[in-house]
C-alpha cells in the first residue's frame, strides 16, 4: 500500500494540467491519434485480471470528453476538430461491457470500439488465461498447486496470475489447444472461483447498433507463434463468422496480445481488414491504417489522466 501511495503522489504531479495541455497541443499539431485499450469495467471481483471500477470509468469518460474528441476507427479520418483525437478500444467482449460500461457510455453519449472472439461467443467461455487469473485470485492456496500447468507457485497472487497467463498465451496452436483443454477440464470444476463471462451473440447484435465491433481473432491465439496457414485461416473464419452469424462487415482486426509479424499485418490488409490493431504502447499516425494502442488500467483519476495522455511515449 505504501508503494501505491508514492505512485499516487507521482501520478498527481504527472497529471498536472500545464504538462498535459502542452502535450495536447503537440498531439493536434502532429495529427496523432491516441488509442486506449481497455478490457474490463467491473467492481473488484477478486481476480488477478485487473478491471477498471465503474465509478472510475464514469469519471474517466467525463474527463476524456473534455480533453479529446472521442471517435471511432471508421470515422476519425473525416473529422475536423481542434481537440486531439482519441479512440477507446475494448478487447475480448466481456459481459461486464454490457452490465457496467455501456450504461456509462450511453450517459455520456460516447461510442467505442469492441473487439470480440467468435470462439468465446460460441462456447460462452472467456479466454482460458483470464479464467486462470480468476481462479488464481480467488481459490484456496492448496488448490493452486493442482493447476495443470508447469509454473512456480509464488506467494504474490497478482504475480502468479501474470506468470500463469504468460505461460500459455504465446504457445503455438497444437500446444495451446492441448493446454487449454487440460486447464478447462480443471477450472470448470470450480465455478465459484471464476467470475469473467462473455457477451452472447444477442448482446453483440444489440450493441453493434451504437458501438463499433471488430474481430479479436477467432480463438485468441498469439499470432507470432502461429504459421502462415493458421493465420490466413483465422482471417477467413473471422470474416465468415461476422457475415454469417452477426450480419456485420468486419473490417477491424485486433491482434491478440498485440502479437503480430510484419507479414501478418500485410496479410490482414490484403484480406479486407482496413484497420489493424496492435498494442505497442505508443501513439498512432492519423493517416495510417495500423494502430498502436496503450494498454489502459488505473486505480484512481490521477493515474487515469496521466495514462490517457500516453504516459511518457514520444509523440513523433
Amino acid at each position: 500500500m505504501k508503494n501505491y501511495s508514492y505512485k499516487n503522489l507521482a501520478f498527481r504531479a504527472l497529471a498536472m494540467q500545464p504538462r498535459l495541455q502542452a502535450r495536447k497541443k503537440m498531439l493536434v499539431k502532429h495529427n496523432v491519434v491516441t488509442v486506449l485499450n481497455i478490457h474490463r469495467v467491473s467492481p473488484n471481483s477478486g481476480s488477478t485480471y485487473n478491471a477498471i471500477s465503474p465509478t472510475l470509468f464514469d469519471e474517466l469518460i467525463e474527463y476524456l470528453k473534455k480533453e479529446f474528441y472521442i471517435c471511432l476507427f471508421g470515422n476519425f479520418r473525416q473529422l475536423k476538430t481542434t481537440k486531439p483525437k482519441l479512440i477507446i478500444s475494448f478487447d475480448d467482449g466481456y459481459k461486464d461491457f454490457i452490465d457496467y460500461a455501456v450504461p456509462i457510455l450511453d450517459k455520456h453519449r460516447v461510442r467505442v470500439n469492441q473487439n470480440v472472439i467468435p470462439y468465446c461467443i460460441e462456447t460462452g467461455l472467456p479466454p482460458v488465461n483470464v479464467l486462470l487469473q480468476d481462479f488464481i485470485g480467488k481459490a484456496p492456496t492448496e488448490l493452486l498447486r493442482e493447476i495443470p500447468l508447469e509454473i512456480d507457485i509464488v506467494a504474490n497472487r497478482d504475480e502468479l496470475g501474470r506468470k500463469a497467463s504468460f505461460a500459455i498465451k504465446y504457445l503455438p496452436e497444437v500446444e495451446f489447444v492441448l493446454q487449454r483443454e487440460a486447464l478447462l477440464s480443471f477450472l470448470l470444476n470450480y465455478p465459484e472461483f471464476l467470475c469473467a463471462s462473455v457477451m452472447t451473440k444477442k448482446d453483440i447484435l444489440e450493441v453493434s447498433s451504437v458501438h463499433e465491433i471488430g474481430a479479436h481473432s477467432f480463438e485468441h491465439l498469439s499470432m507470432e507463434s502461429q504459421n502462415k496457414e493458421y493465420f490466413l485461416n483465422d482471417l477467413k473464419r473471422c470474416k465468415e463468422y461476422f457475415f454469417e452469424e452477426l450480419c456485420l462487415d468486419c473490417d477491424i482486426y485486433a491482434f491478440p496480445n498485440g502479437s503480430a509479424t510484419e507479414e501478418q499485418v500485410l496479410l490482414a490488409k490484403k484480406n479486407g481488414f482496413k484497420n489493424i490493431l496492435l498494442v505497442g504502447e505508443k501513439y498512432s499516425n492519423g493517416s495510417d491504417s495500423v494502430f498502436n494502442r496503450f494498454t489502459f488500467d488505473a486505480r484512481d483519476i490521477h493515474e487515469a489522466k496521466y495514462k490517457s495522455f500516453g504516459r511518457k511515449a514520444l509523440i513523433i
